[in-house]
């Protein structure tokens, strides 16, 4: 089964990745904590003057760049269908090339018209995942606890069909932007994944279980190849993960 990269559309025409405006001002910060999980929300959350986030033609992901001093929190705003998985990661860089990078800065999802904080079944606050319950706007809450420069990351990965008769699924193009472009495969415990990446130096393999987090394959050890019987039946996050912008591909997922 072979796909060559087209335009992503989810569902309608406000939906998703790269931020546009990126060098422009920020909101104020506000350190002021969000609604727990769980609690009536009190009031829905105003998203006038927020970043929005939104998504390249071609990806499955936004990036935004940004930095924080401790203790400050920063909303950011997008727009996705309900029933759609949804992952936001925000990855720290050292603020000097000698320093090691700070922690990852915390990261929660809350429903805009609600206020609703959405629960994540991870463990890691600095990632958030989770099925959206509703479609409408959702609001991103980057919280740090050290100053930091972090990139924020948004991904809604394309649903992976493959089966006895049709194991491989084959994915060639050019990355437009470095988002990443990311995958859910459905695979059962004890069954091989196998996943080669091929195409530029400038683009890396990240393979990691969407429940429970466990990671197969690093995007730090930038690994072409990963192939072993996985531990446990869940939905697998295949990303593709371009360093420069027009970076060619070539993505074979197979599930035995």
């Amino acid at each position: 089964m072979r796909f060559v990269a087209q335009p992503v559309v989810w569902g309608g025409a406000a939906t998703v990745a790269v931020l546009a405006g990126c060098g422009g001002g920020h909101p104020a910060e506000s350190p002021a904590p969000a609604p727990s999980a769980g609690h009536a929300a009190v009031a829905p959350i105003d998203t006038t003057g927020l970043p929005r986030i939104r998504f390249s033609r071609g990806t499955t992901s936004g990036i935004h760049d940004d930095k924080l001093e401790a203790g400050a929190t920063r909303n950011y705003v997008l727009y996705a269908q309900g029933g759609q998985i949804m992952l936001a990661h925000a990855i720290s860089w050292p603020v000097a090339e000698a320093e090691h990078p700070p922690p990852d800065p915390e990261v929660r999802v809350l429903e805009a018209a609600t206020g609703r904080e959405l629960p994540s079944p991870r463990a890691e606050p600095e990632i958030w995942s989770g099925r959206l319950p509703s479609t409408g706007d959702f609001i991103v809450r980057v919280t740090a606890s050290a100053p930091t420069a972090y990139t924020l990351a948004v991904q809604i990965p394309r649903r992976l069909e493959v089966s006895p008769g049709e194991p491989t699924a084959v994915f060639t193009g050019t990355a437009p932007s470095r988002a990443p472009v990311d995958f859910l495969v459905r695979v059962d415990a004890g069954r091989t994944l196998e996943v080669t990446l091929g195409g530029a130096p400038t683009v890396g393999l990240h393979v990691y279980g969407l429940n429970d987090g466990a990671q197969l394959a690093r995007l730090s050890d930038r690994q072409r190849l990963y192939a072993a019987r996985v531990p446990t039946t869940q939905d697998y996050v295949v990303s593709m993960v371009p360093w420069a912008e027009r970076a060619a591909y070539d993505l074979r997922v197979t599930v035995r």
